[in-house]
């Protein structure tokens, strides 16, 4: 049965802690009443205490969720861990499975591998032979100069011994080798790895042929000039092949649009190469723009009349 009882104190506040203090209760377990409110009268004369009427309210039924219900979370637990049961016999029996696929392959693998073992020694012999001697054709392949250069057309000529001389400066170790034509001196240096030497776009092995033409054809105005063509690991044909595929690409693009395309700065020897290419095209022409080093090849279409 719930208590009730009658506080009184100097004000509201002081009567609700005496009834507290009394019911050995907290506030929240109960209900309020205000009976007199506090009175200081005059001069203490008439002066009225507070009174409040304390109430013990009734304990409410706690009803839990269904989350927090010990029945519900030991239902919960159990379903857990059947599913988890389960997966780990599921689990099992994959890896036993695949235990087993690898088993059979593996037995299958030994048993080719056996059947290779039988095959006649002679006839794996010559076939691995003559692989050997295809590896060792494109070996020195890869590794021999273009044919012509020699070390001999380099001795003594102007150009071959100033880039010598170039390459020791360089604290590069490299044979090379000269082809001479009659339009000038082909240079080719000789050694397993000079992607150094070529830089980024052949802009240092260019650097290298122009430095070595300034050389050859100073104070040489009465015995004409002398063109220089220095090359290594067969880069220039390389990069001729490369540009004379791009040229016939846009070509076929100027052809198909009638819009001209302008190309990025390249070097002479570069822009060239595109010209030649381009020369007996059928609908498209090219020419130079710009001043050096951002002069640029333009191809565009041809007019009627030509």
């Amino acid at each position: 049965m719930a208590r009730t009882i009658d506080a009184t104190g100097r004000s509201i506040d002081e009567a609700i802690f005496n009834g507290l203090k009394e019911l050995e209760i907290s506030i929240d377990e109960v209900e309020i009443d205000i009976i007199q409110q506090e009175s200081k009268g005059i001069l203490g004369i008439g002066a009225k205490p507070a009174i409040v009427r304390l109430t013990e309210r009734e304990p409410e039924d706690i009803v839990l969720p269904d989350y927090l219900n010990p029945q519900n979370q030991r239902r919960e637990r159990s379903d857990r861990n059947d599913r988890r049961d389960r997966r780990d016999r599921r689990d099992k029996r994959d890896r036993r499975d695949g235990a087993d696929r690898a088993e059979r392959e593996e037995t299958a693998e030994e048993s080719d591998e056996a059947a290779e073992t039988e095959r006649p020694r002679r006839e794996r012999g010559r076939r691995d032979r003559r692989r050997g001697d295809r590896e060792r054709a494109d070996c020195r392949e890869a590794k021999e100069p273009p044919e012509g250069f020699t070390a001999e057309a380099a001795e003594g000529n102007p150009a071959a011994e100033f880039l010598k001389g170039l390459l020791e400066q360089m604290k590069v170790e490299g044979t090379v080798l000269a082809k001479i034509e009659d339009e000038g001196v082909r240079l080719y240096i000789d050694k397993s790895t000079m992607g150094m030497l070529i830089g980024h776009r052949g802009e240092t092995l260019d650097a290298m042929q122009y430095l070595t033409s300034l050389a050859v054809n100073r104070n040489r105005k009465q015995e004409g000039y002398t063109r220089v063509s220095i090359d290594t690991e067969g880069y220039r044909e390389k990069r001729e092949e490369t540009l004379a595929r791009l040229a016939r690409k846009i070509a076929g693009q100027v052809k198909a649009t009638g819009r001209p395309r302008t190309l990025e700065p390249m070097n002479p020897y570069e822009r060239r190469v595109l010209h030649a290419t381009l020369q007996n095209h059928p609908y498209v022409t090219t020419r130079s723009e710009g001043e050096e080093p951002n002069r640029r090849v333009v191809i565009y279409l041809k007019d009627k009349a030509e």
